[in-house]
């Protein structure tokens, strides 16, 4: 299987199915159509420099003819993957949201010290990306690389955020276990591989714990990003409604 089969096998029926539901949501809701702009210009901006640099340093490749060419070191279906997979937790989200009826929540009334968790999250995480002992390297590079986003919403809302993913959290975990399947297959069949000296080792079968993490804390950007920019501008969602 190519990357791009990849693509047409895992990402492409799911978003299928969720496009009839999430776009009767964002007509009744079309502001929200703007956060999931975002958010996908947000995953371009953010991941395109980082996952070139893991590529170009051999913390993870891809199989010999499994994509269509690349773009700097990255793949093409690599920079698809970014958009996808954001349109998938992000449709799925919605959904969610609008049978917990949370399309229009109420703004976030204070700050947390969340921001303090996420700095000190960054900060672990790029000790261990700098640290000579290479196996911590991809994990460290991911803590560092998603430390920020993560403390821009946990200073917004934190503990606004947290109440409301006690009833969202099937936003997080399904479309985070469904992708550690998909990448657990690819991983299995070549179509990429992960670097075993620039990670601890430990597996969820095929999967890197590392890749686990990845998708795990995408998500959980993805989903709070969203729930957060409904809460934005209150107005223009009611006079859309």
């Amino acid at each position: 299987m190519t990357y791009l089969q990849f693509h047409l096998v895992f990402l492409l029926p799911p978003l299928a199915l969720l496009s009839v539901p999430v776009l009767r949501t964002l007509r009744q809701r079309p502001f929200l159509a703007a956060g999931l702009a975002v958010l996908v210009g947000v995953a371009y901006l953010w991941t395109t420099p980082w996952d070139n640099y893991l590529v170009a340093t051999g913390v993870w490749g891809y199989g010999d003819g499994r994509v269509l060419g690349t773009l700097w070191y990255v793949p093409i279906e690599e920079y698809l993957f970014f958009g996808l997979q954001t349109l998938l937790t992000g449709g799925w989200t919605l959904l969610l949201m609008r049978r917990a009826d949370l399309l229009n929540p109420p703004p976030p009334d204070r700050r947390t010290a969340g921001t303090t968790v996420a700095a000190w999250l960054a900060a672990i995480g790029l000790a261990a990306a700098l640290t000579i002992f290479a196996p911590t390297r991809y994990l460290g590079l991911i803590l560092a690389w998603i430390g920020p986003p993560l403390a821009v919403q946990w200073w917004y809302g934190g503990r606004w955020l947290a109440e409301r993913l006690r009833t969202l959290w099937p936003a997080v975990a399904v479309p985070t276990v469904y992708l550690w399947l998909a990448d657990g297959y690819a991983i299995a069949n070549g179509i990429w591989s992960i670097s075993e000296r620039y990670t601890t080792g430990l597996a969820l079968g095929p999967l890197p714990i590392e890749e686990a993490t990845f998708f795990l804390v995408t998500n959980l950007v993805v989903a709070q990003g969203l729930i957060l920019f409904a809460s934005v501008r209150r107005e223009e969602l009611a006079w859309a409604r």
